[in-house]
Parts: structure tokens; C-alpha cells; sequence
């Protein structure tokens, strides 16, 4: 437990930064810029989130990989494994930035985003997906860091990433008045400096990513072994992606007041599940690295240990959440806004009710994260998917049948992770996850 806590802490601390000055850029937006740019902001969230899914999911892959190679000091291998990654997601950043720019209008259509925030989420999908190679590569290499074992570089980043971010939001918002253009501009470029910043820090201190131009290779082996582990979590990323999509259309059905309030909520859910979301990856690099060494009883007392701690950070969670939730809420909008009121309860309402079940999301994620970390990325796709299917059709259930609002959206979300968390459980005594290992499917395909 504490291996795995001392882990977690800079994550926490380096996401808790990250999300700290998230929430400021969206108070920034609100009150600065409006309720309507507030709403324009989430709609395209939910779009960027579908379109950077597969790469999402391919980087969960190889972090995988690494870890596991790491933990069995397989050196040459996991050094292939990270210049091939590096090759392929940086193609796919290229085809991601042209269909993102040139496909905004469109998609957001389909979304059914309100005529009045259209042209601004346009404004801020199109700025956004211009530079949307810095914040994935900016995950590539966090990610990578994390798999073998470093947790503090990954908090000095994401420190330097959400202040530049919070600096260039007021710059461009405030002072050049250059609306939701500079608040999509703002973070690209303080991602940009991040990942120059990342460069330098692995250079230094991080031998396998200390990569020249020159000791690029792309290993085919390598390649088919993260899509081994890599298409089951983009799979997974991108019907997460999709389903939120579709919440967030559904949402847009009740009017730009609930988009903007859902918006809102989002960026404090994410604040609160963020310890967890922390947690689940200790959870998986522990137990990818002790899988790689071979101890399997070391990986399974990870898990135990990090379902205490799961527990009991989200009972702590659900509690300040509960007492703070309407504070929050008014702080993302001015009290001069037209529609101050209504977002702030429609807000209040969703984060309240979804704050109540944070300890099933800890222990559903923490089967995930072992799951993960074993190499079974087909039960953890599987337990996702499951409980984003059950999410999306109880929530349109709930307000297109029953005619219910934004609190809903929390009990269908509630339901998913009870009955995911269950099988998780069985499946985990099943004993069915062992034999994943990247060792393993590394010699078979050598064979």
C-alpha cells in the first residue's frame, strides 16, 4: 500500500494542478466571455475526446507493454517499443489535425448543438485541432514515464502545462480580447512549451526516451505486439468517446442553459474522480511491473491494497462534493449572467447526484487497473463498454421516456459501475485474466 500510495501521490498532485487550472480557464471563459462560449466549450470536448480515442487507447497499449518489459529488464525491447510508438502515433496526430480542422462544422451539426453556441464551438474545435499533436504527445510521453515508475517528472510537467495555460487564457481572453479563439489557442500553445519541456526533462533524466533522430525504428513486431494490447483500449476509448457524445447530444435536447450547467459539473466531476482515475493507474503499473518480474502474489496484494484506498478516497470524495457542490457551481458563470441561476442549479443538480456513488467508481476502476496491468485489455474493454452502454441507454431512457433532467444522467452512470464492479469481481476469482502477459505473446510470436 505504500509503494503504491507514494506512487500516486505526485499523479495526484500533478493532476490536481492540472485540474485546478482547468477549472480556472472554464471560470475564465464563463465569466469573462459568457454562458453561451461556456456551452461551446463542452460540445467540443466531446467531440476532441472521440477523436483523439484510438491514440488515447494505442498509448494505453504500449504503456502496457512497457511496463511489463521494464518490470522483466528487457531493455533493447522496450526501447523498440517506445521509437515505434513514437512513429505511429506521430502519424496519426497528422490525419487526426486535417480531419478534426476540416470535418468541425459537420460533426458539431450532428452533435445538434444549439444555433446560438454553433459558431463559437466551431471556432474553438478548429484552434484546437490545429494543434492537437502537442497535448497527445504531451500524454505520450507522461504515460511512458509513469510505466517505468516515475510519477515526479509527469507532476513538474503538468505543473508547467496548467500555469502557462492559466497565464495565456487571461493574456488572450482578458487582455487581447480575442474570445473563445484565445481560450483554445491558450491551451495548445502552453501544451506546445510543455512538451519541449517533456523533451528536455527525458533527455536528461530518462535514458530509453532519450531518443535521437537517428535511433528511430519502427519495429513491425513491436507494432503488432501494442495493437495487441493497444485495439481492445482504443476500442474502448472510442465507444467511450461516442457514448459521451451521445450524453452530450442528449443534453444539448434540454437547452444551452443545461449544456452550459452539464459543462460545468464536468469539469468538478472530473476534479473529484481525479485521486481515483490517480490510483487506477498506480494500480496498473504496479501490477504490470510485478507481472513482469514474475510475482504474481505481489500483483494481487497490490490490487487488495489499492481497493482500501480506493474505498476510501472516494467516500471522502463524495462527502466534500455533497457539502460544496452549489459553491462550485457559481463560481463558473457571473452572477450578471442572464442565465447565472439556471446554470448553477442545473450544475449543482448533476454533480450532487453523481457525487453519491464515487465509492462503486473506485471499486470498479480498481479491477480495471489490475486488469490492465495483467494484460487483459479484452475484460477491461469489455467492463467499459458494458458500463457506457448501460449509462447511455438508461439516461435516454430517463429523460426522453420519463422526462427526468440532468440527475439522471448521475443514477444511469450509478447503475453502470454496480453492475460492471460485480462481474468484475467474479471474473477476477475466475482466475481467467492469467497468461496475458506481454512476455508471453512476445515468445509466442517469436515461435
Amino acid at each position: 500500500m505504500k509503494q503504491i500510495l507514494m506512487f500516486s501521490v505526485p499523479l495526484l498532485l500533478g493532476n490536481f494542478l492540472q485540474n485546478l487550472f482547468q477549472i480556472a480557464d472554464t471560470i475564465i471563459v464563463g465569466r469573462f466571455i459568457g454562458g453561451t462560449a461556456l456551452a461551446a466549450v463542452g460540445s467540443s470536448m466531446a467531440i476532441i475526446q472521440l477523436l483523439v480515442a484510438a491514440f488515447v487507447g494505442l498509448t494505453t497499449g504500449a504503456s502496457v507493454v512497457i511496463s511489463q518489459f521494464f518490470g522483466a529488464r528487457k531493455e533493447e525491447e522496450l526501447k523498440r517499443t517506445v521509437t515505434t510508438s513514437m512513429i505511429a502515433m506521430g502519424v496519426l496526430s497528422v490525419i487526426l489535425m486535417v480531419f478534426g480542422f476540416f470535418g468541425a462544422g459537420a460533426m458539431l451539426r450532428l452533435l445538434g448543438v444549439d444555433d446560438v453556441i454553433f459558431d463559437d464551438a466551431v471556432i474553438y474545435l478548429r484552434t484546437f485541432m490545429v494543434g492537437i499533436a502537442f497535448p497527445l504527445y504531451l500524454n505520450i510521453y507522461m504515460a511512458y514515464m509513469r510505466a517505468l515508475g516515475d510519477s515526479k517528472s509527469p507532476l513538474i510537467l503538468l505543473a508547467i502545462s496548467a500555469v502557462l495555460n492559466v497565464i495565456f487564457t487571461i493574456s488572450f481572453i482578458v487582455v487581447f480580447d480575442w474570445g473563445i479563439f484565445g481560450a483554445g489557442l491558450a491551451t495548445i500553445v502552453a501544451q506546445g512549451l510543455a512538451v519541449f519541456a517533456c523533451i528536455f526533462i527525458a533527455n536528461r533524466k530518462i535514458q530509453v526516451l532519450k531518443i535521437r533522430l537517428s535511433e528511430l525504428v519502427f519495429d513491425r513486431a513491436m507494432f503488432k505486439l501494442i495493437l495487441t494490447y493497444g485495439i481492445p483500449a482504443s476500442i474502448q476509448m472510442s465507444i467511450t468517446g461516442f457514448a459521451s457524445l451521445t450524453i452530450m447530444r442528449l443534453v444539448n435536447s434540454l437547452g444551452a442553459v443545461a449544456t452550459a450547467g452539464f459543462s460545468a459539473g464536468l469539469r468538478a466531476e472530473n476534479f473529484g474522480l481525479m485521486p481515483l482515475m490517480n490510483m487506477n493507474m498506480a494500480i496498473s503499473t504496479f501490477v504490470g511491473q510485478n507481472i513482469g518480474a514474475g510475482n504474481e502474489e505481489r500483483a494481487k496484494l497490490g490490487l487488495k491494497s489499492g481497493m482500501k484506498l480506493m474505498i476510501g478516497i472516494g467516500a471522502f470524495t463524495s462527502i466534500v462534493l455533497l457539502i460544496l457542490s452549489q459553491t462550485l457551481m457559481g463560481w463558473f458563470v457571473s452572477p450578471e449572467d442572464i442565465n447565472a441561476q439556471g446554470i448553477i442549479y442545473q450544475g449543482t443538480l448533476y454533480l450532487w447526484s453523481v457525487s453519491l456513488f464515487y465509492i462503486l467508481f473506485g471499486i470498479f476502476f480498481a479491477f480495471n487497473g489490475f486488469f490492465r496491468g495483467v494484460g487483459d485489455q479484452v475484460i477491461v474493454m469489455v467492463l467499459t463498454i458494458s458500463s457506457l452502454t448501460i449509462r447511455a441507454v438508461l439516461a435516454h431512457i430517463f429523460v426522453l421516456v420519463f422526462g427526468l433532467g440532468l440527475d439522471s444522467l448521475a443514477w444511469s452512470i450509478a447503475v453502470g459501475w454496480f453492475l460492471c464492479g460485480t462481474f468484475a469481481y467474479f471474473y477476477y476469482r475466475s482466475g481467467k485474466w492469467r497468461g496475458k502477459a506481454a512476455m508471453s505473446k512476445l515468445k509466442t510470436e517469436e515461435e
